[in-house]
């Protein structure tokens, strides 16, 4: 299994880093993403896929954070981005639903994050909530469409478009809480854009839902793709992982 997405340099974590680390590995956890919000968490990431061979590092400023960002970030981002274990730009976008930098602000530097990874020829980990449509527009003006669309919430008509753009959706423990709306048009993409991921320490699958997430719980959402689809989860394991070390490079 390939998660594509965690935050394990996350406070929540340092007591058990490693251990939580470990667990990953013995569920059958084979490649992790270390995604990064702002600059002094991709500092963080780096250094954490330093020291464990089977992580890579994101590195990104997210929406939340956009407004904090210092006027050289693109130069220091860009710099970073020159260590060979960082993989993708990012998690970056918009975020609309909590509101927390300006949208003015965070438009500038998800346009700009989208610049960086064209620059660089690396993929972009997206970020996006209630502001779908303003998303997918931006990347059509821009024109690169390499990436995926973390913790993908989109209807049947926004996910065909996303693909239909270049991009992958990633699946998280929404699916197991009840993703009816995600289950409508799960069946209807193609398996080879489909990655799966935690996102811990947050939206820990049933049965762990509202308690810490973390990579040894990927499974679960594995089994629940494998039943909406109606397949094994083996299958799906297998296929998401070779999904996310094509487009990460691995």
């Amino acid at each position: 299994m390939f998660d594509t997405h965690t935050h394990l340099t996350h406070r929540a974590f340092r007591k058990d880093r490693l251990m939580t680390y470990e667990r990953a590995l013995d569920e059958g956890v084979t490649s992790i993403i270390e995604v990064s919000w702002d600059l002094s968490s991709a500092e963080d990431v780096i250094r954490f896929s330093e020291d464990h061979k089977n992580v890579w590092a994101a590195i990104g400023i997210h929406p939340h954070d956009s407004k904090d960002v210092p006027r050289n970030y693109l130069k220091v981002l860009e710099e970073f981005a020159g260590h060979p274990r960082v993989k993708a730009i990012g998690e970056t976008g918009l975020d609309f639903y909590r509101d927390l930098s300006p949208r003015s602000t965070q438009r500038r530097t998800f346009i700009e994050h989208i610049e960086l990874a064209e620059l660089l020829n690396l993929p972009l980990i997206i970020h996006c909530r209630d502001a779908l449509e303003e998303l997918l527009t931006l990347i059509e003006e821009h024109g690169y469409h390499r990436g995926v669309f973390h913790s993908a919430a989109a209807d049947d008509k926004q996910a065909k478009r996303i693909v239909d753009l270049g991009f992958y959706l990633g699946i998280n423990g929404t699916l197991t809480y009840d993703g009816a709306r995600c289950k409508s048009w799960l069946p209807k993409v193609p398996r080879e854009r489909l990655l799966v991921e935690t996102d811990c320490p947050y939206l820990a699958p049933q049965p762990y839902r509202r308690e810490r997430n973390e990579p040894a719980y990927l499974k679960y959402v594995c089994e629940a793709i494998g039943k909406t689809l109606n397949t094994g989860t083996e299958e799906i394991e297998t296929t998401t992982e070779g999904n996310g070390k094509k487009l990460f490079d691995i």
